[in-house]
Parts: structure tokens; C-alpha cells; sequence
């Protein structure tokens, strides 16, 4: 047994002591062991849902007396009922931790400057103590708030040489249409500007490809979510690596009873080993993801996870299962890509929503040609526009996106 397994093992048995002082735990593992149970047993352990937690309440899955919290956080909860979240001042150095395995690569030379919102949501705090960690100083620009307008944040970019931006990939495509209606080249304009980081939303390779064009920097991407912390970070190679020493992360069926094969899209179910506040276990997070071993050139252990996007999400179509990123690769394969887009599910089909400032490079019959192509499903375009840049260039603060709009959301 490797060493990284013989301390996963460890922190799986300290795991399953702490974990069932949780009211939600305490009932769910009342019909077994209470001790002697392994890493090997897991697939023997129940699974834990979000109705679980949906049921458990806020407190549910408090593990920790209240004194011992330092953070509580919550989703938006824009594709459901927000998701709760405890953490000890302990969980937030780990967090920062796991984020320091990311490819960016921060020293105490950057200075990062922050886009996530800091009202709840948890990726903002974990970049902050990840440059904390590091030596990196930090610029709070949060999102979604009137203080941090849009130009002002482009302004401070330039005024401060910020190195390294953070934040949701929207915010980074909206930050580059805002310096480019000021009259800048975000590629060109930012000289002191290395990298980015990004994270909350879904990344296929193609939108990875379009934001590091619109910026040109290489843009490292981060999967996790509010009720886990970080997950996974991309290397240098353009890899998401799990971070095993914190999380085990099992591919399972629909049903959450069977593993799938390496290699295999599946959906998750992630064991936080590490989290003390409100720790999880198997907890089924309906993501929709594939783990295969790592064979990277930059020396990481961890697996290899893709992110293909939430099961309800998905669009099926026949006998066409659409996953949420291959819409986003078809999207983001058009040239130019679009500056916003939203997919509409119809009955005969999908109908396209796109708005670029380079609109009259498209045609809608070409755009309509690829899209079908690529999604194998009857589409219509329609070439309008959906942002409102003059809020842009005030202080009107951005809202979530929703990309993906289904039949049964009333769409």
C-alpha cells in the first residue's frame, strides 16, 4: 500500500468516527458498524443525497459543536434549493490548500485580484487564502455588486498590474467585452496579466480555448462546489487532477448502487475526507463526470477527472442524450464564438440564442449547419441581442446566466 492510500485509509476511519455526531449521519449509519469500517468498505456505505440533505435541514449534517465555525456558506440555488455549507477556520486553510495545487502556480510576486462574489459563495474565501498561503496579495473585486462595477474593475486591472484574475469564466468573457467597448484589447492592453483561474460554472476545452484567446493568458480551471470545497484543480497540461489526500471521488450509475468503468461518464459521489464543519459521505451531488488514471507530465497522483455538467441539465432527444458540455463545445466552436448564447429545449428541437458584436460575421444558415452537425439534433438560430452593454458600463452588477433552458423549466 502506498503511502498517499495507507493516509487516505486514516483520514477515512477519523472520517467515519466524525461524521456520525451529524444528526443526518448519526440516522443514516445507525444500521452499521460503528467502527472497523475501511476505505475498502465504502461501496458498502449509503449514499447521500441532496434530498438528504434538503431533509436534514440547515443543521443536519453538523458535525462540529457551533463555537468550533468560523464561515457558514450557501449556493444560489439557481438550478434548485440552495446548498448549506460549515466551515471551521481549520476547512478554510484546507480549502486554500487544495487550491494550491492548481497550475497558476501563485507566489508572492502575484497579485490576484478576486471576481467571484463574496456574499455566501464559497470560491472567493478559498482564493483568498490560497494567495494568503502563498505570499500573493489580493484585490477583493467581487462580483455581482454595485461597489465593483464593471469598468472599474477592467480600471484596476491596468492601475494595479494585477497578474492573476479569479473569478466565474461569464465574468471573465463580460470583463473582455467591457475593455474591448472602452477601446482596449484585453489580449494585448494588460501586459502584467499572467494567468486566470476560474471556477462555479462548467468549462468545456472549446470555452477554455475562446476566454485564454480573448485574454491571452492560459486559463486554469477549478471543480468543486459549496457543500464540498475544491475538488479538482487543472495543472499546467491542461488537466483536472482530484485532490486524493482530501476527497474520494466514485463514478457511479444512475441509481448510485454501481461503480462504471475508468474512463466512462457517470455521476459523482464524493467522500470529503478532510471537511470538519459538515463533513460529507458518497454524497451524490447529480454532477455528471468520468475519473481516469493520471499519466500526466506534471508529476500529479491524482486522477483525472471531466466534468460533463448537471444531470438536469441534460437534453434528450430521441435516442440522443445531449450532455451539457457538448452543447458548450458546439457553441464555442463557432467562429466567432459568441459573446452570449442561451439553448432553448422544443419539442422539434433546439432553438439558438447568439449575440456577438461580430454578428455580421455569422450567417444563421452556416451557424444553424455546424450546430446540427456537431449536436446531431434539428436546430434554429436566431442572431439577436442579449446583452445590454450600456449596464455594462455603468454600475448595474451582472446576474447569474442560465445557459441551458429545459421544457420543464417553462421555457
Amino acid at each position: 500500500m502506498s503511502d498517499i492510500d495507507i493516509e487516505r485509509t486514516k483520514k477515512f476511519q477519523e472520517l467515519y468516527a466524525r461524521i456520525q455526531k451529524s444528526p443526518l449521519y448519526k440516522r443514516k449509519l445507525s444500521h452499521h458498524l460503528k467502527q472497523d469500517i475501511g476505505l475498502q468498505h465504502i461501496n458498502t456505505l449509503p449514499i447521500t443525497t441532496k434530498q438528504d440533505l434538503r431533509e436534514a435541514g440547515i443543521f443536519g449534517h453538523l458535525a462540529v459543536d457551533r463555537k468550533e465555525i468560523a464561515q457558514y456558506h450557501e449556493s444560489t440555488g439557481t438550478t434548485g434549493e440552495p446548498s448549506a455549507s460549515w466551515f471551521t477556520h481549520e476547512d478554510l486553510v484546507t480549502g486554500g490548500r487544495q487550491l494550491k495545487q492548481c497550475g497558476v502556480h501563485l507566489t508572492s510576486e502575484d497579485l490576484v485580484l478576486i471576481r467571484f462574489p463574496y456574499a455566501l459563495a464559497l470560491p472567493a474565501f478559498l482564493m483568498q487564502q490560497t494567495a494568503w498561503q502563498t505570499g500573493a496579495g489580493v484585490v477583493p473585486a467581487s462580483g455581482r455588486t454595485v461597489v465593483t462595477p464593471y469598468p472599474r474593475v477592467i480600471s484596476m486591472i491596468k492601475r494595479l498590474a494585477v497578474t492573476v484574475l479569479a473569478g466565474l469564466p461569464r465574468e471573465m468573457e463580460l470583463l473582455a467585452e467591457v475593455a474591448r467597448l472602452g477601446g482596449s484589447d484585453p489580449s494585448k492592453d494588460f501586459p502584467s496579466l499572467r494567468a486566470i483561474c476560474v471556477a462555479g460554472e462548467l468549462m468545456s476545452e472549446k470555452r477554455r480555448q475562446h476566454i485564454e484567446e480573448l485574454w491571452g493568458v492560459p486559463v486554469f480551471n477549478m471543480y468543486g462546489s459549496t457543500e464540498t470545497a475544491n475538488i479538482a484543480t487543472m495543472c499546467e497540461h491542461g488537466n483536472m487532477h482530484i485532490v486524493e489526500e482530501d476527497f474520494v471521488v466514485e463514478v457511479l450509475d444512475e441509481n448510485g448502487t454501481n461503480p462504471v468503468p475508468f474512463g466512462e461518464k457517470g455521476f459523482a459521489a464524493i467522500t470529503t475526507l478532510s471537511h470538519q464543519g459538515s463533513p460529507l459521505l458518497r454524497y451524490f451531488n447529480e454532477d455528471i463526470i468520468s475519473v481516469e488514471p493520471s499519466l500526466c507530465p506534471c508529476g500529479r497522483s491524482g486522477a483525472n477527472l471531466t466534468h460533463y455538467g448537471r444531470s438536469r441539465e441534460r437534453i434528450y432527444f430521441g435516442g440522443t442524450i445531449l450532455e451539457p458540455a457538448d452543447i458548450q463545445e458546439a457553441v464555442y466552436s463557432l467562429s466567432p464564438a459568441p459573446d452570449a448564447w442561451q439553448v432553448i429545449e422544443q419539442e422539434a428541437g433546439l432553438h439558438v440564442l447568439l449575440d456577438s458584436h461580430e454578428a455580421d460575421k455569422w450567417s444563421e444558415e452556416e451557424v444553424r449547419s455546424l450546430l446540427s452537425s456537431q449536436l446531431q439534433v434539428p436546430i434554429t438560430v436566431e442572431i439577436t441581442t442579449m446583452l445590454d452593454r450600456a449596464s455594462l458600463m455603468d454600475n448595474t452588477p451582472s446576474t447569474k446566466p442560465i445557459y441551458i433552458r429545459k421544457r420543464s423549466n417553462g421555457a
